[in-house]
């Protein structure tokens, strides 16, 4: 991979080796390091020291010695120069360049010493990954360890955020003693729901129905419009006249919809909590889940919801006369019909509306109690009344087995019994007793960080045979593409000391991959790969794009956008999610990411890139031609708006994004005392729709040339799409004066569309030429060129991201050649992204062991 700092830099380190020479000739072992390097001095003396020497030092560095490669010096910066040297990027273009014999030279040179060092560094230093769960992993690990799927993170502290990086590293994910009485306190209210008591709860009932009364020109007291509903219909909520702290409940509704002609579908989500009016100045509330209703009045449909009402917390009651009144609850249907047209006016009779007859809210649900999460834990067994001692030491054993992803050994489970001995007496009872034992397994490293390997104890005789640990083998497959816990047939293979053959390891990652719960892996994985958060806090100019969000149009909130109902915003992040998992799906070619003949999109983000036919929220493959301008990850929406202002897009940020995310170039930041490059778009509605002429500006200064030159020719063509993502091949002349949405001059976003297309006259500038590299007149050819001549860094870049997602820590010197082991057998094979995940997981640096 092309994992670098600057060019300038690189030059200054080869030059290193030149200046540490010439200044201690007169040293023997100096002069034995020179003639070791003798293939490669006279490729430095050639291409560097003229312009790198002590007198001529580019780019305000100094020339350091560098260390003999022979005896280990430098090492890191020795592979970074063989980076430049393979890459060609190293001399630059404008100066002369070396033979390709001497080239060589020097690269199987550097390459050969560098071998020598990784097979030294082998023998005595082993990479630190022991590291916590992400919060991801724990919320997940405690869903399947439970049973129940309970909403604990919001309790813990966010997991650290790093541009293009992975938060699951040991660099990262550390423990400090001020985190674990919040992981207490998250286990105690989790056992809390897992284990019952032996009584049944009060079960709370709330009913409430609407009847299908209107008036001309209104919506119904029945109806659900996508806006501008009326009082004391079903969208103002259903509030709760009672409910439990914990338990499963059940939410039933009688459904149905009114369709304009050419609809079919409409999606209806609840929503559950409180400040549900979307001027409140106090909101917290949860989406339950959604359906599609396809059914008119004439059929009304029955639908269930159910979930854990742990995790929708209540409105405290109000405080009066000193005492606090109950708590409150409601739940809401929400009409999310949108057409890409949505806050085109508000046109609730022409849209389509929700109709619900009634709705009914029942918890806690008891088919059975005590529920199948408590059984699992206190099991039925004759044990507990007759060796009371016995029962509670293989409650504690299975638990723990389970929560510690490996067998517990007998003095693991002796702890934790002496615990529940402790607190026994006084707490009262088993159930009691065990969820505050439990809960202590529950903050213990063995639960709560990844481990290299489980105690010997524990390991069965196949693994002691071979040195391998099957157990850990399944935390890692399990935690790489599902980011939780194994399951039992990953258990039931490392016990059976057979997880470690590498076509059980195919077997297992594809049907791992396979299952849903592989949605967070490529949900995690994407959007740190991708930086894709970063679209978030991009604050839209609402002047030049008026309906791309939708805004509060009164009361406290007004001007800020809408709480609680997705946005287009929200439908691009899942849209490059959903395109990633889908090639993984199909187990298509790297390339793929770069160009594409299909894109992943629902209705409102169809209409928003142009493509016509397309109904429904739910996203989907759609194919696309070329002429369509879309296809592969440069052009989603979620990648250009975050890699923009706001008002304008930036070549600069995109052209960054660019390298570092696809190519895997080490993109350095702008020294501290260069300007930033404003963006005058970005001062308002009037100023110009591109900053072509402020990069001309920067790079007529000396001091941003260098970097400039590096990185405007890869940003320039995307100027084709603008601050929202959508191809704009023209634009306004300079000077134009861009007049924002005016309700009274544009009508509606058809009039202000017509608008700025009257005014977009001049062919967007998005020609340049790339850096030892031929000339590109925008995005398709900026792709082509990419898939002819750059394959290659995508397909290793994408393997080092996985591989480091993979074993929780960044990659380093030490692990190039096993890289390009990796590459290499990718490349043979078509570099496919589900093969490429499989070959990770059989490649010794996944696994930790060698055959």
């Amino acid at each position: 991979m092309r994992q670098q700092t600057s060019l300038l830099s690189i030059c200054v380190l080869l030059v290193g080796v030149v200046a540490g020479a010439q200044t201690h000739a007169e040293d023997s072992s100096a002069s034995r390091s020179l003639a070791s390097q003798s293939k490669v001095w006279p490729f430095l003396q050639s291409h560097c020291v003229d312009c790198h020497g002590d007198d001529a030092s580019k780019g305000e560095l100094s020339l350091p010695g560098l260390g003999d490669l022979s005896r280990g010096g430098d090492v890191q910066q020795w592979s970074l120069i063989l980076d430049k040297l393979q890459s060609g990027e190293m001399p630059p273009e404008d100066e002369s360049q070396p033979s390709e014999k001497h080239r060589s030279e020097a690269i199987d040179w550097i390459e050969s010493q560098l071998r020598i060092q990784v097979g030294r560094d082998a023998e005595h230093a082993r990479p630190i990954t022991a590291r916590r769960l992400t919060n991801v992993e724990y919320q997940n690990t405690m869903r399947d360890l439970l049973g129940i799927d309970l909403k604990l993170t919001e309790k813990l502290p966010n997991d650290p955020v790093k541009p293009y990086q992975f938060n699951n590293t040991a660099e990262l994910m550390r423990l400090g003693p001020e985190q674990i009485n919040r992981y207490l306190e998250c286990a105690r209210s989790a056992m809390a729901s897992a284990i019952v008591d032996p009584q049944q709860p009060e079960v709370y009932k709330t009913r409430r129905e609407w009847q299908p009364y209107g008036r001309e020109k209104q919506l119904g007291l029945d109806e659900i419009g996508v806006w501008g509903n009326r009082r004391h219909s079903p969208a103002w909520g259903m509030g709760l006249k009672g409910f439990p702290k914990t338990g499963e409940f059940r939410i039933r509704v009688q459904a149905s919809a009114i369709f304009p002609p050419g609809v079919d579908e409409l999606p209806l989500r609840l929503i559950m909590g409180y400040g549900i009016n979307v001027n409140s100045a106090t909101q917290r509330v949860q989406p339950v889940g959604t359906v599609r209703l396809r059914n008119s009045p004439d059929n009304p449909r029955v639908i269930e919801f159910r979930g854990r009402i742990e995790n929708f917390p209540p409105q405290p009651g109000k405080i009066k006369n000193g005492e606090r009144g109950p708590d409150s609850m409601a739940i809401t249907p929400q009409n999310l019909y949108d057409d890409g047209t949505l806050n085109d006016g508000r046109r609730d009779l022409a849209m389509p509306r929700a109709v619900i007859n009634w709705m009914e809210f029942e918890a806690p649900v008891i088919e059975k109690w005590p529920p199948l999460h408590h059984t699992q834990i206190l099991f039925d067994s004759s044990l507990r009344d007759e060796d009371p001692a016995e029962y509670v030491r293989q409650v504690i054993e299975r638990f723990v087995s389970r929560a510690f992803r490996r067998p517990a050994t007998p003095e693991e489970v002796a702890r934790f019994v002496q615990i529940y001995d402790l607190v026994l007496p006084e707490l009262g009872s088993l159930e009691a007793a065990m969820r505050e034992t439990l809960s202590f397994s529950l903050v213990s490293p063995q639960f709560l960080y990844h481990t290299d390997a489980a105690p010997a104890v524990a390991l069965n005789r196949s693994d002691e045979n071979t040195g391998k640990n099957g157990y850990e083998l399944a935390s890692k497959l399990s935690y790489f593409l599902w980011a939780s816990m194994p399951d039992q047939q990953l258990m039931d293979l490392a016990a059976q000391g057979t997880l470690h053959d590498p076509s059980v390891i195919e077997q297992q990652v594809r049907r791992l991959l396979a299952d849903p719960r592989s949605h967070d892996f490529v949900e995690n994985f994407t959007t740190q790969w991708l930086s894709l958060n970063k679209q978030k806090t991009v604050p839209i100019n609402s002047e030049l794009f008026p309906r791309f969000l939708y805004y509060v149009s009164a009361g406290e909130r007004r001007g800020t956008e809408v709480p609680y109902r997705p946005t287009i915003r929200d439908y691009m992040h899942d849209e490059t999610v959903g395109f990633v998992a889908e090639l993984i799906r199909r187990n298509a070619s790297v390339l793929n990411l770069v160009d594409s003949d299909f894109v992943f999109v629902n209705q409102p983000l169809a209409v928003h890139y142009g493509i016509a036919g397309i109904q429904g929220d739910q996203l989907r493959p759609v194919p696309v031609q070329a002429s369509d301008q879309l296809g592969g990850l440069l052009t989603h929406g979620s990648i250009l708006i975050g890699n923009g202002t706001g008002s304008a897009p930036h070549p600069i940020y995109r052209a960054v994004w660019l390298r570092e995310a696809i190519l895997g170039d080490e993109v350095a930041p702008p020294p501290a005392d260069v300007p930033a490059l404003s963006d005058s778009a970005g001062e308002s509605a009037e100023s110009a729709l591109t900053i072509g002429d402020l990069l001309r500006q920067h790079r007529q200064k000396e001091s941003c040339n260098d970097c400039h030159a590096q990185l405007d020719p890869w940003g320039l063509p995307f100027e084709q799409y603008n601050a929202i993502g959508q191809y704009q091949p023209l634009v306004p002349q300079e000077g134009v004066r861009v007049s924002g949405f005016q309700k009274d001059t544009h009508r509606d976003l058809a009039g202000y569309q017509d608008y700025l297309r009257s005014i977009s006259t001049v062919e967007v500038a998005a020609r340049a030429r790339l850096p030892h590299g031929p000339e590109v007149d925008g995005i398709r050819q900026l792709k082509n060129y990419l898939l002819e001549h750059r394959k290659q860094d995508i397909a290793e870049n994408l393997i080092r991201r996985l591989l480091s997602y993979a074993i929780g820590r960044e990659l380093s010197w030490r692990d190039r050649f096993a890289v390009e082991a990796l590459v290499t057998h990718s490349n043979k094979h078509g570099n496919k992204l589900q093969d490429m995940i499989v070959l990770i997981c059989q490649s010794e640096t996944f696994r930790g062991s060698k055959d």
